[in-house]
């Protein structure tokens, strides 16, 4: 496989899943990693407060699981730093693997995410090659992120590209969170992702920024392949004012914490006036007044917060 047998037996890799209201997909996911031979790995299901027998359906269907039940939703960022920290605690592993749970791997996922490691002393992360569960031969990563800071755009690489191998050579990336294997004490070292971006938000791409900040990088490494049926569970989906008011607060917190000052300048001057005559044709058609109500919210609620920049 081209590793040492002994490094394999020195990683020690825990897979953290998060979970809430999505028993079959999360079932699937996991059935995916039973296929897995090497190298071994353990695996935390993290469950943000599901109410349709999540945990006694994985329990019963995968006994080797590790399950921990948290009685409420506490987000993404939240309940990935909760199930890394029980796992650190649990297993003491040398790498983190965070996976969605509307993904199914291929047989060569951990093993193809841990490899660089071995030969990268500056390797923070690895990000995954993921096609569409429901067209396989259209990718929706194959390569981490792109950034338009002054178009307040992220767009994965290749996003919606029929897959010819034009993205199969690794590079340096900005890592998404959904695929991705980082080291144990990298992420200890940053504080783990981001919860001011909690219930959701762009904390993996904050994550993937700060950690070249450190002087470490991500990879992708597309002979890591997971497939994603591309599902969200804040607000079952829908474009509601909470979930306009959290992304439009997330996004000016990671600008003004990323983007360059001629960046900013750009997107409050051009993007944003793009961005807001866009949302409004595209939700005033269907009447999603409470949208546009949260995106000024969440940008009321950014003002606010830089008049006290210790706390944003």
């Amino acid at each position: 496989m081209g590793m040492s047998a002994a490094y394999e037996r020195n990683a020690k890799i825990v897979v953290i899943m998060l979970t809430m209201n999505q028993r079959e997909k999360t079932i699937r996911a996991l059935a995916s990693f039973q296929e897995i031979a090497s190298p071994p790995f353990q695996l935390l299901l993290w469950d943000n407060g599901s109410q349709d027998g999540t945990t006694d359906a994985v329990s019963a269907a995968f006994p080797d699981v590790m399950i921990h039940y948290h009685s409420k939703n506490i987000g993404v960022a939240s309940g990935r730093n909760a199930a890394a920290a029980l796992a650190i605690r649990t297993f003491d592993p040398t790498r983190l693997l965070f996976i969605d749970n509307d993904m199914i791997v291929d047989q060569d996922f951990v093993h193809a995410l841990l490899e660089p490691f071995e030969s990268d002393p500056q390797l923070g992360q690895t990000q995954a090659k993921l096609r569409f569960m429901n067209d396989p031969t259209r990718l929706n990563d194959g390569g981490g992120c792109r950034i338009q800071f002054w178009l307040g755009r992220t767009s994965p690489v290749g996003f919606g590209e029929v897959d010819r191998g034009q993205y199969d050579k690794p590079a340096k990336c900005v890592s998404c969170g959904g695929a991705m294997m980082v080291r144990t004490d990298v992420f200890q070292q940053l504080g783990g992702f981001d919860e001011k971006f909690s219930p959701f938000g762009p904390e993996d791409l904050d994550f993937s920024l700060r950690c070249y900040k450190a002087g470490y990088h991500a990879l992708y490494v597309p002979q890591a392949l997971a497939y994603h049926e591309v599902s969200h569970s804040f607000e079952g989906g829908q474009y509601t004012e909470l979930y306009a008011r959290n992304k439009s607060r997330h996004w000016l917190l990671f600008m003004r914490r990323h983007a360059s000052l001629a960046e900013q300048i750009a997107f409050y001057l051009v993007g944003a006036p793009l961005r807001i005559i866009q949302m409004v044709i595209r939700e005033g058609r269907q009447g999603n007044w409470a949208a546009l109500r949260g995106s000024a919210r969440g940008l009321f609620d950014s003002c606010r917060s830089l008049l006290k920049p210790n706390r944003s």
